[in-house]
């Protein structure tokens, strides 16, 4: 791998606080990958078998509803982590779809590959591990803060809605 793909993969959340050779050492057994417009990397229910670091470009996540239809929940852009369900619980199925909202290049680190690191306790996939646990974090927490927020709505407009029919006279 590149020089530059060092600097700009160092400069993540994922590879916070790894040294460059221990960086070296992950890039060693990743690969980029590119996804074009409109086209999915991953399919909600597919096989997971890769984490991804966005390098450049724009990913929207859809989560289908009970009707089939899909939702989007979040875009992921630079620096920004997908499919790490893939990579910490083996071969999970995909949660969401991630489509393209343009060219997306990506680092692929596949979970084969990974898992050996991992097993032998090498310190540069501790480190990783231990980045992603942060990263999750923060996302449950803003989840957990987008959950409060449409509780607080809907109560509003429950209480709304009562008044107006308080109002009616039968």
């Amino acid at each position: 791998m590149n020089a530059t793909l060092a600097q700009q993969v160092q400069g993540s959340a994922l590879f916070e606080g790894l040294s460059p050779a221990q960086v070296e050492q992950l890039l060693a057994i990743a690969e980029e990958a590119e996804v074009a417009r409109g086209r999915a990397l991953f399919e909600e229910g597919a096989s997971g078998d890769a984490l991804y670091l966005v390098l450049s470009g724009e990913l929207e996540i859809l989560k289908k509803d009970a009707a089939g239809a899909q939702l989007p929940l979040a875009r992921v852009g630079p620096g920004q982590v997908l499919g790490e369900m893939s990579l910490l619980g083996g071969s999970a199925r995909r949660s969401a779809t991630a489509r393209a909202l343009g060219e997306v290049r990506l680092l692929r680190l596949p979970t084969a590959r990974f898992a050996p690191l991992l097993a032998r306790d090498e310190v540069p996939a501790l480190k990783l591990v231990l980045n992603l646990a942060r990263v999750m974090s923060r996302r449950l927490l803003q989840m957990n803060e987008k959950l409060v927020e449409g509780q607080g709505a809907r109560r509003e407009e429950l209480s709304a809605f009562q008044k107006v029919l308080s109002d009616w006279s039968f």
